[in-house]
């Protein structure tokens, strides 16, 4: 039976009404792509797609703030660096000073001042080491530190950083090494036997217990390097025929942290000179019994020899009091210390460019996936607008069939007149 002539139910105006609801919702869609430029704006526009994106996000999120962590790597290193470089110019410096006073033409006197100037040296090398931080972490202790470079957890790229404090086992610059005292005895103490140039005065080969020089240790060890309040330094010895008769020897000591001191000791004693003491009763002792006789100095005689007793603790203390060749032992350790140090300042510069090659593989990555992200999600503006301009026109003349499918059952009224 056609509908045509019914009241109750107007089927026409209830198609015209579902078909103008559903131009009207896809026309809201298409507008709300237009408004966020997404084509996927929640799950249920295309499951698969959203999920997809959404996971696509996350990475590139992630990558976003590695190539942050990437910039900060780069900031902590180059602040490592400028740190290496500061010590480098230093080093230089005092290998000049310290050439300088390996010069023979040069009075003590001047050679304490370049020892108090290297002294001043070596204090700003171990502030610099101190002070080279970042976020609060040392840069020049020996550290690892290990970089976030990717959004995986094992994307991470980890540097050594030297240690570079003035000494230590694994120090770049090496100049406080501490002296193992039960082997080393020469690196530790040496005898410039002057005018006893026949006689053999020698440090022992172990300076803590027999020998020639003992020195004195911190207690429970006796590979350190020289007890608290100890400096070593070169020690002027005199030693004349004893003026008491007894055919004794007179040593006069003179040096560095000690007094003028008179000591009368015979050929067959084992008397000991002490060399330097401190207030925590710490001393440097040279043992004079057996190596001396009357015979080795004539009446009314006096001859004259040193003891250096060496301190790696400071490079300007070694050379205050010290001698030409003292400054040349310098010389060697600073240049030791400044090939390391130019060696350190080379794995720095290569770790900076290898952060460099990641950052570039990270920015074209991370680009990569942003396309990838806007194929699945955006929107297609040429094409939405398009179909925003079919709907339009449908939504306006279902809109008007809607009006004339309601108005049909007007007709029918006209049967009844």
């Amino acid at each position: 039976m056609s509908t045509f002539s019914q009241i109750n139910t107007n089927i026409q105006s209830q198609q015209a009404f579902q078909n103008l609801s559903d131009t009207s919702e896809e026309l809201s869609t298409r507008r709300e792509r237009l408004s966020t430029g997404l084509r996927i704006n929640s799950a249920s526009d295309d499951a698969a797609g959203f999920e997809i994106a959404k996971g696509l996000e996350a990475r590139t999120g992630s990558q976003q703030q590695a190539l942050r962590n990437i910039g900060d790597a780069k900031s902590a290193l180059s602040t490592a660096e400028g740190a290496l470089d500061s010590q480098l110019d230093i080093l230089q410096t005092a290998k000049e000073k310290a050439t300088q006073a390996a010069n023979g033409s040069l009075s003590q006197d001047e050679r304490n001042a370049i020892g108090g100037e290297l002294k001043q040296l070596t204090s700003e090398l171990g502030d610099i080491q101190e002070n080279a931080t970042f976020n609060g972490d040392k840069l020049l202790g020996g550290n690892s530190f290990v970089f976030q470079t990717g959004a995986s957890s094992t994307s991470t790229f980890e540097v050594e950083t030297p240690d570079a404090s003035l000494g230590g086992d694994n120090s770049v610059l090496g100049l406080s090494e501490n002296f193992d005292l039960s082997s080393d005895g020469e690196a530790a103490a040496a005898v410039d036997e002057g005018d006893f140039s026949t006689k053999d005065i020698s440090v022992g080969s172990d300076l803590t217990g027999s020998g020639n020089v003992q020195v004195s240790t911190p207690s429970g060890s006796g590979n350190n390097n020289l007890a608290s309040g100890l400096n070593g330094g070169k020690f002027n010895i005199e030693v004349t025929e004893s003026d008491t008769g007894s055919g004794n020897l007179n040593f006069s000591v003179e040096g560095r942290g000690g007094e003028p001191q008179d000591i009368d000791v015979d050929a067959s004693g084992n008397a000991t000179i002490t060399l330097e003491e401190s207030s925590s009763g710490n001393t440097i002792e040279f043992d004079v019994g057996t190596n001396f006789s009357t015979g080795d100095v004539a009446a009314n005689e006096s001859k004259e020899f040193s003891v250096t007793v060496r301190d790696q603790a400071d490079i300007g203390k070694r050379l205050d009091g010290g001698t030409a060749n003292n400054a040349r032992a310098i010389i060697d350790d600073v240049d030791e210390a400044i090939n390391n140090v130019t060696s350190e300042l080379s794995n720095l510069g290569a770790s900076q460019n290898r952060l460099s090659f990641k950052e570039s593989n990270l920015e074209t990555t991370r680009t990569n996936l942003n396309a990838a992200q806007s194929r699945i999600e955006d929107a297609d503006f040429a094409k939405e607008q398009t179909q925003v301009a079919k709907l339009q026109v449908q939504q306006q003349s279902g809109t008007a069939q809607l009006a004339q499918a309601n108005a049909a059952g007007q007709s029918v009224l006209s049967l009844l007149q």
